[in-house]
């Protein structure tokens, strides 16, 4: 009698997700660049430019952290709309065509992830992931309702609730077990306390852009958030884990994640040149943990020894380094250091890109 076929393998979101995420960072910013500098006949604004790092970047990491065993069909789907919805922004198509195509991804990805994620959740710290990915659905309408701006930075702000909200779980879970194999104890793991103070200041921030009322409230709620992750971060003993890359990467995002809120808190009340505020949250602490978390995700799903490569080390630096010259190209030589932030962003997502596929070819 003949042997039993093998039971085909469900696909994961991942394996597909991870490198069309980390394509299109790489690839998107030196088009923005050359855009903005007039070489391309490219109606690339800054609304869209930061539309597409939150709604094309960020999402597609989202739905490689969410989709863990979807079927072929649903997973196909998933990627058909996020595909779907990055031509609508390039093709410049107007609103009326623009707006089911984009809005498509992220109800696709709520369905699949954010809603059994609700429904299976059994406290309300698990709970806030389903609504989370529900907003960004959200932030799709706000963008093409208006002009652009207002939608862009609420779906940034969602952002980085989720980087807060999920840092919050694989951060003091990944470093207590450092802590652990070093003979010593973690207390201060999630801090429910400083978690839902942290939310709280972050779901104000977030209403205060998408409605425009109360700018001061909304700066208030920003720098709570942020001062929150710095808080819990002290707890974490960093010191701990300087031996380990792929822990000490997490713990630097953390850092610039509080930094970032701060900054945007800054940015609702006394505006810093070109927009320099933003881009410590959407550069440096998306940047930062989106490229640790996806590289330490595909090991664990892969089933690979948890070595972080030097590659992806020397990512997470040029992430950092992308991020600061961007910042000051608001006030020293933009002309010099905006191309030279994009270089840098790049370069960190080039490598990213190599270092997840080889991950992926071994399996």
């Amino acid at each position: 009698m003949g042997l039993d076929a093998p039971a085909a393998r469900r696909p994961s979101g991942h394996r597909v997700f991870f490198p069309l995420a980390l394509a299109y960072a790489g690839l998107s910013v030196p088009y923005w660049t050359a855009a903005y500098a007039g070489l391309l006949p490219a109606a690339w604004t800054p609304a869209v430019h930061a539309h597409e790092m939150v709604m094309g970047y960020a999402l597609a990491v989202v739905g490689g952290f969410l989709l863990t065993k979807p079927s072929r069909g649903a997973l196909a789907l998933a990627v058909a709309a996020w595909l779907l919805g990055r031509a609508a922004v390039l093709a410049g198509l107007p609103a009326v065509l623009a707006v089911p195509m984009t809005l498509a991804y992220p109800l696709v990805l709520f369905a699949l992830g954010g809603w059994p994620f609700l429904r299976a959740a059994k406290s309300g710290h698990n709970a806030v992931f389903g609504p989370l990915v529900g907003a960004f659905a959200v932030a799709e309408t706000l963008y093409w309702s208006g002009d652009g701006r207002t939608g862009a930075l609420f779906a940034l702000h969602v952002v980085g609730l989720l980087l807060f909200v999920m840092g919050g779980r694989i951060i003091p879970a990944a470093t207590a077990g450092e802590v652990r194999r070093q003979g010593g104890l973690l207390v201060e793991r999630v801090q429910p306390r400083v978690e839902w103070i942290g939310i709280a200041g972050g779901v104000l921030a977030a209403a205060s852009v998408a409605t425009g009322w109360l700018p001061e409230a909304g700066a208030a709620g920003a720098a709570v958030i942020g001062l929150a992750a710095w808080l819990r971060l002290a707890r974490w003993r960093t010191a701990a884990v300087l031996g380990r890359p792929d822990l000490w990467s997490l713990h630097l995002g953390t850092a610039w994640l509080g930094l970032g809120w701060l900054a945007a808190a800054v940015e609702r009340v006394a505006p810093l040149p070109g927009g320099a505020g933003w881009h410590l949250l959407g550069t440096a602490a998306l940047g930062t943990l989106a490229g640790a978390m996806m590289v330490r995700v595909a090991l664990q799903r892969e089933a690979c020894p948890p070595d972080f490569p030097p590659a992806a080390t020397l990512a997470v630096g040029l992430v950092g380094g992308a991020a600061l010259l961007r910042v000051a190209a608001g006030w020293l030589v933009p002309d010099v250091l905006f191309p030279l932030a994009a270089l840098a962003w790049m370069a960190a997502h080039g490598l990213l890109f190599i270092v997840v596929g080889r991950i992926l070819r071994r399996s």
